[in-house]
């Protein structure tokens, strides 16, 4: 299939850029500015407090988990499972493994250590990195019992104050002290692979390149300023969620701030923050956003809507002709179409 023009001249405008050279370009100048932030709920769900890091500061973390990983010995290229909600320890994970020249993958959290084990045992993952809870599920101990049964698996790592026997406790080693070895960058930038939510099949390798793509061809329609930031309600690892989240992020040095676990008390404290927010959430939620004083509110900036191929159009949908809206169409966890709702 031939691409259009316009694919063209988006492949051409992203061409040579990489998470790690976007990070790196924003702790150079704008170092203290915002990067990521937490919810003001997220102790109810994960036991973290709420936090906030720079560019500087997320770049140092990054460096540090980067040089511990590389300290297991891993074949260039090599899989380092991740089984967190995306936000701060979930990016620094994939940021870190890309740095490192490995290769990350987002394990569905919602998945059992019987569904987790065969998708490590087809990736090869040598490495694991989690947090200790996600509501009710505990994702350290899941992956130390799925690692007990995994021939390759060499390192645990968790994130935290509560991580269990046999985990590697991480937040020591990323906080401020010495500066870490500088890394050289990896000679061949190694594919992120994600992993279907629904069926639990791949992992599927997707290039950097392909999740900036998608990010510039959605922030084209948002048309985001720095003094805003995105608010994504998804949890997963696909292409969607790495383009609405972590790609835009990093490609226009917006703040990023995932809500985890999705309480609306928490976006509500979002919407109140004195920022335009650019909300990312999936169809199933778009009728209540539509329903509810939120939808109309003031600091709502623009909507992405993330959908899987099929699914039902028919739901109610946010009606606000002022909005730029976005509907990110899941062909698969690898392969997205974006289609412009309105322009805003």
């Amino acid at each position: 299939m031939r691409m259009g023009s316009d694919e063209i001249s988006i492949g051409a405008l992203v061409e040579g850029l990489d998470f790690d050279s976007l990070l790196k370009a924003l702790a150079a100048r704008r170092g203290y500015e915002p990067a990521f932030r937490d919810p003001p709920g997220r102790r109810d769900w994960s036991d973290f407090s709420p936090n906030a890091f720079g560019f500087a500061e997320l770049d140092g973390r990054v460096d540090r988990l980067a040089n511990l990983l590389l300290l297991a010995k891993p074949q260039p290229g090599a899989c380092v499972a991740i089984l967190a909600p995306l936000g701060p320890e979930a990016l620094i994970s994939i940021l870190a493994s890309l740095r490192a020249g490995l290769s990350p993958m987002l394990l569905p959290t919602h998945a059992k250590e019987t569904e987790l084990l065969p998708i490590i045992e087809r990736s090869g993952a040598v490495m694991a990195l989690g947090v200790p809870r996600i509501g009710e599920l505990q994702p350290l101990h899941l992956l130390r019992d799925v690692a007990a049964r995994s021939f390759g698996m060499r390192f645990i790592g968790g994130f935290g104050a509560r991580v269990p026997d046999g985990v590697a406790a991480l937040e020591p080693l990323l906080g401020h002290g010495a500066t870490p070895s500088a890394l050289p960058p990896a000679a061949v930038r190694a594919p992120i692979r994600v992993v279907d939510g629904h069926s639990l099949a791949g992992p599927f390798p997707v290039s950097e390149k392909e999740v900036l793509a998608k990010a510039l061809e959605i922030s084209r329609v948002l048309k985001p300023l720095t003094s805003s930031r995105i608010v994504t309600t998804l949890v997963g690892g696909d292409l969607a969620a790495l383009a609405t989240g972590p790609g835009i992020a990093l490609l226009t040095g917006v703040e990023l701030l995932p809500l985890g676990l999705f309480m609306l008390d928490d976006l509500r404290a979002c919407l109140e923050g004195g920022r335009m927010v650019h909300l990312v959430i999936p169809a199933a939620l778009e009728p209540a956003l539509a329903r509810s004083r939120l939808g109309g509110h003031k600091a709502l900036s623009s909507l992405v809507v993330t959908r899987r191929a099929g699914e039902d159009d028919g739901l109610p949908r946010l009606d606000r002709p002022d909005l730029a809206i976005v509907d990110v169409i899941t062909h698969a966890p690898e392969r997205v179409e974006i289609r412009r709702r309105n322009p805003g």
